[in-house]
C-alpha cells in the first residue's frame, strides 16, 4: 500500500521499506501475500484486527504488526513532528532554498538525467547501442511494478534477436510475430509461437505483480506496444530510429514517434507515457550516445530541459507536499523540475 515509506519504528529507530494495510491480520495470507517474494520488502503490518504481534513474509522474516484499532482514538500528531527532510538533503548537497525552488529543482533534475546518462552509458558500452535503449524502453513500459519482470523480458527476449528474425517474415506479419515471441517468453500466455533460437526460456509467470493491475495497464498491453515500437523502427535499427527524432529538436514530435495507438481499446502507449519514455530513457540514452557519435547529438539536455511537464505521479504529488509550501507548487512546472523531485526523493531514500 506504501512502498519504499520512511517510518520510525520503536526499539530499531528509522527504517526504509513498504508498508501493507489490511482490515484483518489473516488477510495477508488469505490475499496471497505470505506466498509471494514481492512483498519481502514490508517492514511495517497494519490490521484492524490482529492475532499476534507479527506477520512472517515469503523469506520467513517476521514483520512487525501494528493494531490499527487500537490507533483510531488517539490524537493525531503535532505539527512539529513533521520530519524535516531539507535537513537530511542538506547533507547530500541540496539546502532547503530560501526563496523559491527554481535552481534547486532544476540542479537535482539534471544530477538525474546524467546519472541516468551514465547508466545508458555503461549499457551502450555493454551490450551495444540498440540493446541498451531497448532495455530502457521496455523499463519504462513496466511502470512502477513491473520494470524489473521488463527488464529481464528484455534480457531474455534480445532485441538483436528479434530484429534479425522479424526481418525474415513479411511486412504486414511482423508486428504480431514480434509480439508472439515477447509475449511467449514472458510466460504470461499458452505459448502459440515458436520461440527464435537465442531467446532464453519463458519467465516464470510469477516474477510479475498481476494483482490490482488495471486491464489499460495490464503487462501484456504494453508487450502489445513494445512490438509496436520495435516493428515501427525495425528498417532503421532502433537507436538510429530514436535518435533520428530526438535530434530534430522537437519535444513532440518525439513524444509522437513512441506512441502506440489502440485499436481495441485504451493505446498499448498513450501520449503520457510516451513522454515518460522520450525523458527517462530516450534523451538520456541520445546524450550518452554522444560520447561516441559526437556533437551531433549534443542537443538531448536542451530538449529535456524545456520539455514540457509531464503527468504527476504518486511521487511527484507526495515530495511537492513534504518539501515545497503551496504557493511554491507552480515552480513545479516542466519535466526538468519534476525529475528534480524524483532525485531528491531517491536521495531521501538513501538516507536510511
Amino acid at each position: 500500500d506504501f512502498r519504499d515509506a520512511i517510518v520510525e519504528v520503536e526499539g530499531l529507530g528509522t527504517v526504509r521499506g513498504d508498508v501493507e494495510l489490511h482490515l484483518r491480520q489473516r488477510d495477508w495470507d488469505a490475499h496471497g501475500r505470505g506466498g509471494d517474494p514481492n512483498y519481502n520488502g514490508v517492514v511495517i503490518h497494519g490490521a484492524l484486527e490482529v492475532e499476534s504481534e507479527q506477520t512472517r513474509l515469503y523469506s520467513g522474516v517476521q514483520a512487525p504488526l501494528v493494531d490499527l484499532g487500537a490507533l483510531l482514538n488517539e490524537p493525531g500528531p503535532a505539527e512539529d513532528g513533521v520530519f524535516d527532510f531539507w535537513h537530511l538533503l542538506a547533507g547530500k548537497g541540496f539546502a532547503r532554498p530560501e526563496s523559491e525552488a527554481t535552481e534547486v529543482l532544476e540542479r537535482a533534475g539534471d544530477a538525474r538525467f546524467m546519472a541516468k546518462a551514465r547508466w545508458l552509458g555503461q549499457s551502450i558500452n555493454d551490450l551495444g547501442p540498440d540493446q541498451a535503449l531497448y532495455q530502457a524502453l521496455m523499463e519504462g513500459l513496466g511502470y512502477s511494478t513491473n520494470r524489473r519482470p521488463f527488464l529481464e523480458l528484455a534480457s531474455r527476449a534480445p532485441y538483436g534477436v528479434l530484429e534479425a528474425e522479424a526481418k525474415q517474415a513479411a511486412p504486414d506479419g511482423r508486428r504480431r510475430k514480434i509480439y508472439g515471441w515477447l509475449a511467449a517468453c514472458s510466460g504470461l500466455t499458452e505459448a502459440y509461437t515458436t520461440r527464435p533460437r537465442g531467446m532464453d526460456p519463458a519467465m516464470d509467470r510469477k516474477e510479475w505483480r498481476l494483482f490490482q493491475v488495471r486491464p489499460s495497464n495490464h503487462p501484456l498491453r504494453r508487450i502489445m506496444g513494445a512490438a509496436q515500437i520495435t516493428e515501427r523502427y525495425l528498417e532503421s535499427g532502433l537507436a538510429s530510429g530514436l535518435v533520428e527524432l530526438a535530434a530534430g529538436g522537437n519535444a513532440a514530435k518525439l513524444t509522437k514517434g513512441l506512441v502506440v495507438a489502440g485499436s481495441d481499446g485504451p493505446a498499448p502507449v498513450g501520449t503520457g507515457r510516451a513522454r515518460d519514455l522520450a525523458v527517462n530513457a530516450v534523451l538520456p540514452f541520445v546524450h550518452a550516445l554522444g560520447r561516441w557519435e559526437g556533437p551531433r547529438w549534443s542537443n538531448a539536455l536542451d530538449l529535456y530541459r524545456g520539455f514540457p511537464k509531464l503527468a504527476d505521479n504518486e511521487l511527484t504529488r507526495e515530495m511537492k507536499a513534504q518539501l515545497l509550501p503551496a504557493h511554491w507548487h507552480g515552480t513545479v512546472s516542466n519535466a526538468r523540475r519534476q525529475q528534480g523531485l524524483l532525485h531528491l526523493s531517491a536521495l531521501l531514500k538513501g538516507a536510511f
